[in-house]
């Protein structure tokens, strides 16, 4: 097999045992986002958010949820050089801060090593019908390809997926306008959850009717031998998807930096897992996956570093909450949490959470 290599390549797994000891304990319940009366406290029914390191996170986690996690749906730096600002208006106070950092110095081992780590813990999380959907560009997805070929082995390779967003503006002189990213996704096993998906077309077209006989796809005939049309009004999904992506003008705008469309994580969300089945995203922005879980009735982890992911995420989910006028969702309670150091005590502390900000994209 063609293995990626790069200075320092650090292989860590000897160390597991520890890694999960020393972080079993680590992160605490900060908050409950929101409970019903009747909830019973069982762990396998918590949805869980994670402020924090979402490798000391996948290190908690292997504590009760090894081969338990279902879906996971990953959008990581995607080593483009840049920080992602935001301004920041809180009454009439605006100042501008970082929403998260994928500046790397051309740093590419750095990178290479720090989704190496973990998508191998990743991997360790999913359940044996378990798949990772993980979301790149043009930047690095042709290494991460090779590095999940090595982890997963190149025969649990499912789908490159090319979504297709064209509604992006782009001001570049010197190349074609780039318009689409790539999903690579893999299965822990050859037991894996995958859902067909159908999508309607744009008018209703006449097919020839087939059906597979012994392995090979014929068409149908009638009883004097003459083919079958049928009209048909949708389509299996392929592998290119044309979703837009989300404007300021939605509702469901957060204002968070490469926030990605609802109805892409609903895609892979319904062909990835089952009602009831659990789903992860550990660089979940602003909550997007997460929402999207809670509506298809799927049981939810998230986590991100920033604390206004936390934030929008919470801010969200509080908003869900609210509005529902016929709850349909499997849950009864979120829960928050995270290491408490100086800092996070700090931002805890000054009500950050309960603010009433508002966050653009600079």
């Amino acid at each position: 097999m063609v293995k990626l290599t790069w200075e320092n390549k650090k292989d860590f797994l000897k160390n597991i045992s520890k890694l999960k000891s020393t972080y079993r304990d680590y992160y605490k319940r900060i908050e409950v986002i929101f409970q019903k009366k009747e909830v019973n406290n069982k762990q396998d029914r918590k949805n869980m958010l994670f402020w924090g390191d979402n490798l000391k996170v996948s290190y908690h986690l292997l504590n009760n949820f090894e081969e338990k996690i279902d879906l996971i749906y990953l959008d990581p730096p995607f080593f483009s050089g840049s920080n992602y600002n935001i301004s920041v208006l809180e009454g009439d106070t605006k100042y501008d801060s970082i929403a998260y950092f994928d500046c790397w110095n051309k740093d590419i081992d750095s990178y290479l090593q720090m989704l190496y780590e973990r998508i191998v813990i990743f991997k360790k999380l999913l359940s044996k019908k378990g798949s990772i959907f993980i979301h790149l560009d043009w930047h690095a997805s042709h290494y991460i390809k090779i590095i999940l070929d090595e982890i997963f082995g190149k025969n649990r390779f499912v789908n490159e997926i090319i979504w297709y967003y064209y509604n992006k503006y782009s001001a570049g002189k010197k190349n074609l306008p780039r318009a689409h990213d790539n999903i690579l996704v893999y299965s822990k096993s050859s037991d894996f959850t995958f859902n067909e998906e159908r999508i309607p077309r744009i008018k209703p077209i006449k097919q020839l009717k087939r059906q597979m006989v012994n392995g090979v796809l014929k068409n149908v005939k009638d009883v004097n031998g003459h083919v079958i049309y049928r009209t048909v009004t949708d389509k299996k999904l392929d592998d290119v998807w044309r979703i837009p992506c989300l404007q300021p003008a939605s509702k469901e705008w957060t204002g968070f930096p490469t926030q990605k469309h609802h109805d892409l994580l609903e895609r892979i969300i319904k062909i990835g897992s089952n009602k009831g089945d659990l789903v992860a995203d550990f660089f979940c922005g602003s909550g997007t996956t997460l929402m999207v879980a809670d509506k298809l009735n799927r049981r939810w982890i998230g986590c991100d570093m920033s604390e206004y992911s936390i934030y929008l995420t919470r801010k969200r989910l509080i908003n869900i909450r609210n509005n529902e006028k016929k709850p349909t969702n499997l849950n009864s309670f979120n829960e928050a949490y995270a290491h408490i150091d100086e800092e996070k005590e700090k931002i805890i502390t000054s009500g950050f959470f309960e603010k009433d900000l508002k966050i653009k994209k600079k």
